[in-house]
């Protein structure tokens, strides 16, 4: 916000029920996947390591290493999804349409108002239930050709100040 006479006109995030709801659905195929990778590949190599080197018995430290890594990854995805909800935002101002976030890596896109080339939004039949939306930013930018405001509560409201502003 370079801009003294810039106005912030909305700071947004994406549909927290949405947002839960992917997650959710995420965390439950993530574990999945964990747990049968994890655990197949546990298993291989106590095999190995107990035909090699225990009497053709499974070597249970390798087993019991396993059994820790499962839960254990699986929290650390569940703390990247909290943290990229807490760090991910939308702002809207009088000049300017910022998307920012990130956990490890962070990044800020901002495209200025004389950038614009285009905005639209749509909603699908969950998100009309929902009152949200996902507003597309179009710009004649190589680089970065737009920005999608995913799942962003009052759509219709913040698409008419972007197409106001713009």
């Amino acid at each position: 916000m370079n801009n003294k006479n810039e106005k912030i006109l909305y700071r947004v995030k994406s549909n927290r029920f949405l947002f839960v709801a992917k997650a959710v659905w995420n965390i439950i195929w993530f574990s999945i996947g964990t747990t049968i990778s994890i655990g197949l590949g546990t298993l291989l190599l106590s095999g190995i390591l107990g035909f090699l080197c225990n009497d053709n018995k499974l070597n249970l430290p390798v087993v019991y290493l396993g059994a820790i890594l499962i839960p254990l990854t699986i929290a650390v995805r569940i703390l990247h999804i909290i943290l990229l909800r807490k760090n991910q935002f939308y702002t809207i101002s009088t000049q300017s349409i910022t998307s920012e976030g990130g956990v490890l890596i962070r990044f800020n896109h901002t495209f200025r108002r004389n950038q614009i080339q285009s905005v639209s939004y749509t909603q699908t039949l969950i998100q009309q239930l929902l009152g949200c939306g996902n507003i597309v930013v179009s710009t004649a930018a190589s680089s970065r050709g737009g920005i999608i405001l995913t799942n962003i509560d009052h759509v219709q409201e913040i698409y008419k100040a972007i197409s106001y502003n713009r």
